[in-house]
């Protein structure tokens, strides 16, 4: 999987000839773009609490932190500065979807290349990094976690026009849903 998976299934090409395909393909297309999704999920998740940490730090050194204006070890806030549920900007509750909380096939490839935008080396040693280290690193990772976005929702059409083709299968006919508990 990886970055391969992701861009096969993100080409514009991707779903030629939906309704001539065979249910069995829908329903293999299907599992590949939602195992994709998940994977990309999860790399975003960990691209955005790489945010928040670096967020944070640069907060602090703003003076905008602790009430009494005392910086504290990044270490002694995450809890707080990871349990902070904000929207994402522009988003809408009506189009969420759920959150999966395992541990995608695809994780080492996704953990390697937010590893490559910032490492985790560079969140250990926080307080000694040049505020201007910090806002590229916050820059680098918003740009990426928003290419992460685009491909999200990219996999959410595609999944979301397996699934209607699927439907109007099961709906006229022509596929029966009995064939999912009988391994078709």
């Amino acid at each position: 999987m990886g970055r391969q998976q992701l861009q096969r299934i993100l080409a514009d090409d991707y779903l030629d000839g939906l309704t001539d395909w065979s249910t069995a393909d829908l329903r293999t297309a299907r599992a590949d773009c939602e195992a994709e999704e998940e994977a990309v999920s999860y790399a975003r998740r960990l691209m955005q609490g790489r945010l928040d940490i670096l967020r944070d730090e640069l907060q602090q050194r703003d003076g905008a932190g602790d009430a009494d204006g005392e910086v504290t070890d990044v270490l002694a806030r995450l809890a707080s500065v990871l349990s902070v549920d904000r929207p994402a900007p522009g988003s809408s509750p009506l189009q969420a979807r759920a959150t999966r909380l395992r541990v995608p096939a695809a994780a080492a490839d996704y953990e390697e290349e937010v590893d490559q935008v910032v490492g985790g080396d560079f969140l250990e040693d926080l307080h000694h990094r040049p505020t201007s280290a910090l806002a590229e690193a916050v820059e680098r990772l918003a740009a990426h976690e928003h290419e992460l976005s685009q491909a999200r929702r990219g996999l959410f059409d595609r999944i979301d026009r397996l699934r209607d083709e699927l439907a109007r299968r099961y709906k006229d006919g022509s596929a029966a849903v009995s064939d999912l508990f009988g391994g078709a």
